[in-house]
């Protein structure tokens, strides 16, 4: 496996495009410029596309009367809006004791969906069972509906591809029986995404294809978009580069006729990766640089990470190492900056390779070394594999003995340097 690629699909999957992680919010402008009608419509609007991807559930708290429940409500919502997850977290705790019935599911859901994004998956986890058990217990159809399609996201963020697709499927039947088809829609894409990530693509095409069709029937201008990227992914994935383009320049004319300049961003960051797959490397740089300036314009951090990504791809094809090294820098600060975990650990590894084909193997084998630790700790199933992988090469190019000298050199112990030892050597088995 090509870790130099991880970086680049990880970021797009990031986005509402490749469905695999939820959307970040919308720049809040100076709250002093705003009316509070204005400012309302703003912290609406990002709620609703930073949940794209996770199935947002908010019940009746928008318009709750009661002060102890809807103050907090509406602060946990700005700060949201900010980035401020842990903050917003708190908000939303101050209104659980004052909230009922589905009112505490929901306030679960959105608790759920600030630790999701910064990849705090444990605790994302528990406060989505929590938000599926108090669903239950008050017969919350919608709720529940919501809580399983968000546990399923946390598995496949997990990679664990399996227990997400057995959770999204209970979704969509839940969704179907309440007959909630924008839901429903949502989850089905979802599912193709799964399927995608199992290597199934047709079965994959054919989930984002009727998820287009009911999109089209109930969904909004945005959910549209959504099936469209989807569909020019799994064509892009297909090697069908044209059918790609077709689909994605369609959802990137959506995003532009709606405003969403988020989405437009992760369009033409998409677009660029088809023209790189084309071999078209100049035209593929463009495009991310227009991502990028786009996200940093929007102050969409999560995105700038993943356009920056990407471009230190490009200039590693283009055999550029010393702009793909700085580039891969930037990301990583910027996943550092927003704890965003996993991205931290995929800059790390992408790192390590770019110092391997500078022949600076002490450095990569640093920076590997770092990068198993994060995702191991993040619980990624399939990054530590891909770590190990690249670490068993680097152990042929430096020799056994110059290998277990400069983990010892890093610090390790010699217990930590035989354990590890016997995992590489399980991966060449």
């Amino acid at each position: 496996m090509n870790l130099g690629v991880v970086l680049g699909i990880t970021g797009a999957a990031l986005t509402v495009v490749f469905g695999l992680w939820a959307v970040f919010a919308w720049w809040l402008p100076r709250r002093a410029e705003l009316s509070r009608k204005q400012e309302q419509r703003l912290v609406d609007g990002t709620t609703e596309q930073m949940m794209t991807h996770l199935q947002p559930y908010l019940d009746g708290l928008p318009k709750v009367r009661k002060p102890e429940v809807k103050s907090p409500f509406d602060a946990g919502r700005r700060l949201m809006a900010e980035y401020k997850w842990d903050a917003a977290i708190e908000e939303f705790k101050k209104a659980i004791p004052h909230a009922e019935g589905s009112q505490i599911v929901a306030l679960y859901n959105l608790i759920g969906a600030c630790y999701y994004t910064p990849g705090k998956y444990s605790d994302a986890l528990a406060s989505y069972r929590k938000s599926l058990d108090l669903a239950r217990e008050c017969r919350d159809g919608t709720g529940e509906a919501n809580a399983l399609s968000n546990v399923g996201l946390i598995y496949l963020a997990k990679s664990e591809l399996d227990t997400a697709l057995k959770y999204l499927q209970d979704a969509l039947k839940v969704f179907r029986e309440i007959g909630d088809g924008r839901g429903a829609a949502g989850v089905l894409g979802n599912i193709g995404v799964v399927h995608q990530g199992k290597g199934e693509l047709n079965t994959a095409l054919k989930c984002h294809l009727d998820a287009l069709k009911m999109d089209k029937e109930v969904g909004s201008g945005h959910s549209v978009a959504n099936a469209l990227g989807n569909i020019g992914n799994i064509h892009y994935h297909k090697g069908e580069f044209d059918a790609a383009l077709r689909y994605l320049q369609d959802a990137l004319k959506i995003y532009r006729q709606i405003g969403y300049r988020q989405g437009e961003a992760i369009s033409l960051g998409i677009i660029g990766q088809v023209y790189e797959g084309k071999g078209e490397l100049d035209t593929a740089l463009k495009y991310q640089q227009d991502a990028l300036e786009i996200d940093k314009e929007v102050g969409y951090q999560e995105g700038a990470a993943s356009n920056l990504g990407n471009i230190s791809l490009i200039y590693r094809a283009k055999g550029e190492l010393g702009a793909a090294l700085k580039s891969e820098q930037d990301a990583l600060r910027i996943a550092n900056g927003i704890g965003y975990k996993e991205g931290m650990a995929i800059g790390l590894a992408n790192i390590g390779l770019i110092y391997c084909e500078q022949g600076e193997l002490d450095a990569a084998l640093e920076y590997f070394l770092h990068a198993l630790a994060v995702f191991s700790r993040v619980g990624v199933a399939s990054g530590p594999g891909t770590v190990l992988e690249c670490l068993v090469r680097l152990r042929e190019q430096m020799g056994h003995d110059r290998f277990l000298a400069a983990c010892l050199k890093l610090g390790m112990s010699q217990a930590d340097v035989d354990k590890l030892v016997a995992r590489l050597d399980s991966v060449e088995q």
